[in-house]
């Protein structure tokens, strides 16, 4: 059942010329474009661009872009390439698309005995998703119950130094012990190879050792959880730092000495570069979020989360129990009997002795772990623009409010004016607007 691919669909070959020729201006006289006009990208440009690597000089193969397929992959693997927050990605929506024949990922190694149990609870897991739809379910709550094996499939640029970085990360970092994402890694190191000979090698032989995971002592019992939101730490005096760099910054005329009026916030949160906000930063600790939620929390790149493994939701037990599903009787006992289930076919595995990795495939995506979350009120803003409002997913609307309130608490002149896309202009959902504009700032 695996065809996973990690394929390489577009790479910019003048990229060559451009790396080479970075590499060469800090150096030699002469304008860039009178540069660039003698760099051939021949094997003579990347002697230079390997040299200049090894001297720890890697910004210059940052101007090589690469576009890559990631075709049939399981959501771990998702999960795993997608922390890696610089780069750009599309994903296929599981709020939207039916995944009911999507298939799912069989890890290598598994024997027969091993194989039975993990192929049923699989199999029983994607007839439940399609008997809570058949339920009234939608689909994006029915998708709590999809396993981790579950195939995806996405679409992720990025710069060369990135995408070497991810590779030494799948071949012998963190990702090492999950065959899936070893082999995709080989993949893309393969054709990296094509464009850049020799390279990954020499960051691969710097790289120390992987950890192996280790199994929990016990993978508790199934019950659901209630995610919540905690502000751990804050700017120290921020809206003392905040006056004094809207003064430092020139742009803000004061009204009897203070910065922070009326009319300076509203010119501030609506400007297109509010650079002052990025010296206030929070740390918030976000409570029992479903793994299908934890994706939106990550592909934010300037957000610095801090998230377990994915062994460690299936472990605790706890699981996301959405209302469409609690005020359904009928869907409400199908689906919590499903999270029993899976635990017991996990203990079942475990007991035969599969893999810790490889045990990461039994959690389903709503089962959940607790993160760390950093943001500076810049990338808060545009979080809450985004997940305040009324289109987000439930459940991290859900979240994004509560940490809303706490900053609120926490500095209400500034953070009383946050809030979804709508306070700032036109709403940007169009005929999926839920057609309730907000108040504007």
């Amino acid at each position: 059942m695996n065809n996973s691919k990690a394929v390489i669909v577009v790479k910019n070959p003048d990229a060559l010329r451009v790396a080479a020729s970075s590499a060469r201006i800090s150096t030699q006289q002469g304008t860039a474009l009178e540069i660039f006009s003698n760099s051939r990208g021949d094997e003579k440009d990347l002697k230079l661009i390997g040299k200049v690597l090894s001297s720890g000089h890697k910004s210059v193969i940052e101007h090589q872009t690469f576009s890559v397929a990631f075709d049939n992959v399981s959501v771990l693997v998702e999960q795993f390439v997608i922390e890696a927050r610089l780069n750009s990605y599309t994903v296929k929506s599981r709020r939207y698309v039916d995944f009911a024949t999507a298939g799912y990922v069989v890890p290598e190694g598994l024997n027969e005995a091993q194989k039975k149990v993990y192929a049923d609870a699989m199999a029983a897991r994607f007839a439940d998703y399609e008997k809570l739809m058949a339920l009234g379910v939608p689909k994006e709550d029915a998708r709590f119950v999809l396993p981790y094996c579950l195939r995806s499939n996405f679409f992720m640029t990025l710069n060369a130094r990135s995408l070497i970085n991810l590779i030494c990360a799948m071949l012998n970092g963190r990702g090492k012990g999950f065959k899936e994402v070893e082999a995709l890694g080989a993949q893309l190191k393969a054709q990296f190879d094509e464009v850049y000979p020799g390279v990954i090698d020499k960051e691969l032989a710097r790289m120390p050792g992987y950890t192996p995971v280790a199994l929990p002592d016990v993978i508790e019992g199934p019950q659901a959880g209630v995610s919540g939101a905690s502000l751990l730490s804050s700017t120290a005096n921020a809206r003392t730092l905040l006056e004094a760099v809207m003064g430092f910054s020139g742009r803000f005329e004061p009204d009897m000495g203070l910065m922070m009026t009326q009319k300076n916030m509203r010119a501030l949160l609506l400007d297109a570069r509010p650079r002052e906000l990025e010296l206030l930063y929070y740390v918030f600790g976000i409570q029992h979020i479903s793994l299908a939620c934890l994706t939106h929390f990550v592909r934010h790149r300037v957000d610095s989360p801090i998230v377990p493994p994915v062994l460690a939701a299936l472990a605790g037990g706890s699981y996301v129990l959405p209302e469409t599903v609690e005020t359904n009787k009928e869907a409400n006992a199908l689906y919590q009997a499903a999270f029993v289930a899976q635990a017991e076919a996990a203990r079942r595995a475990f007991a035969l002795g599969v893999k810790a990795e490889d045990m990461s495939y039994f959690a389903l995506s709503g089962h959940q772990v607790d993160i760390l979350l950093g943001m500076n009120a810049r990338e808060l803003l545009h979080f809450m623009k985004l997940r305040t409002c009324n289109r987000a997913q439930w459940e991290i609307r859900g979240v994004a409010g509560e940490m809303l309130l706490l900053l609120q608490q926490e500095m209400p002149g500034l953070f009383g004016l946050y809030g979804p896309s709508c306070r700032f202009g036109p709403c940007p959902e169009g005929r999926m607007s839920c057609g309730r504009q907000r108040e504007r700032i």
